[in-house]
């Protein structure tokens, strides 16, 4: 039985341009985005269970019609929905990045929302509460055994945000440390879901991320759409964090690096594909080839008609 394919939209991870990729490879009724049919990312990490619940309830909900005919479903909350999926087997993928630009781009956008559109975030709030900066975040909260106050959860998909991210439906404790020893174990539990269910890409390969992901689904439309980077930033560039704070910033996310080099690595020798722009211009030149045959094909039957006639 073919599996059922999950993109599994990890925040700030060029998943929305992975999702275009995915789409154009299946038709309407194969296809099924979970942003709106299911709980929210926010939703997730504040009643874990409870979103595993509506997961399991959303997907057992659907027509069994509906469910035989798809072949791919996509969004923030793909973990939860992988182990619903009882009626075949189910084959995940996602994109990871490098730790220190997941982060700054989290935090980002954070202020970038707040700033132009007046989304008084709970994140954002609470760090002009305490005249936080990216730095402190890590001075005054690094070195927790595990989010359990508000302020510490609220904060903590900036320590190895990936890796909760990849475990929410099964609920770990990742203590918000640095050493590695500390981080062994849910250091596992990654590894070992993305070697059992997932296809790993890497975000800083994207292109070859697309091949790999191509070659492993049998996609056959496949190109890289036209890149959003910085366009949610506000005027602000990743380059002013100092280095200070990405040095805090990699020392916890220590899981996530690791996670990002090993399947970055993995990619090496891959062969990438053209931009959006490029499939465009093949199909064009595609079609006026096609034009120009027929054209002739045309000419050709009318010049044998005429003939007859004479």
């Amino acid at each position: 039985m073919e599996p059922l394919v999950i993109l599994d939209h990890i925040p700030k991870t060029g998943g929305v341009a992975m999702s275009q990729v995915a789409r154009a490879n299946y038709r309407p009724d194969e296809f099924l985005s979970l942003e709106r049919e299911a709980a929210d990312i926010d939703a997730v990490r504040r009643d874990p269970e409870g979103a595993l619940q509506r997961a399991r309830d959303f997907y057992g909900s659907l027509p069994p019609e509906r469910r035989a005919r798809l072949r791919c479903v996509a969004g923030y909350t793909a973990p939860l929905v992988i182990p619903t999926v009882t009626d075949r087997p189910a084959r995940a993928f996602c994109v990871l990045r490098d730790p220190v630009d997941y982060v700054v781009s989290y935090y980002l956008f954070q202020i970038w929302r707040r700033e132009h559109h007046g989304d008084r975030t709970p994140l954002t709030e609470a760090m002009l509460e305490r005249r936080w900066d990216l730095g402190d975040i890590y001075r005054e909260l690094g070195g927790a055994e595990e989010p359990t106050s508000f302020v510490h959860k609220l904060f903590s998909p900036l320590f190895n945000g990936q890796t909760r991210h990849l475990l929410s439906a099964e609920p770990t404790a990742i203590p918000m440390r640095s050493d590695a020893e500390s981080l062994r174990g849910p250091r596992d539990r990654a590894f070992g879901l993305l070697e059992q269910t997932y296809v790993v890409g890497a975000q800083d390969r994207f292109s070859e991320s697309i091949r790999l992901f191509a070659d492993s689904f049998g996609w056959r439309r496949v190109f890289v759409p036209r890149a959003n980077a910085g366009r949610l930033r506000g005027g602000r560039r990743e380059a002013d964090i100092d280095e200070e704070t990405r040095a805090l910033i990699r020392s916890h996310n220590r899981i996530d690096a690791d996670l990002h080099a090993h399947y970055s690595q993995q990619l090496d020798g891959r062969p990438s594909v053209g931009r959006l722009a490029d499939l465009r211009g093949r199909v064009f030149r595609s079609a006026r080839r096609g034009r120009s045959r027929l054209g002739h094909a045309r000419r050709g039957a009318v010049g044998r008609i005429r003939g007859i006639r004479t």
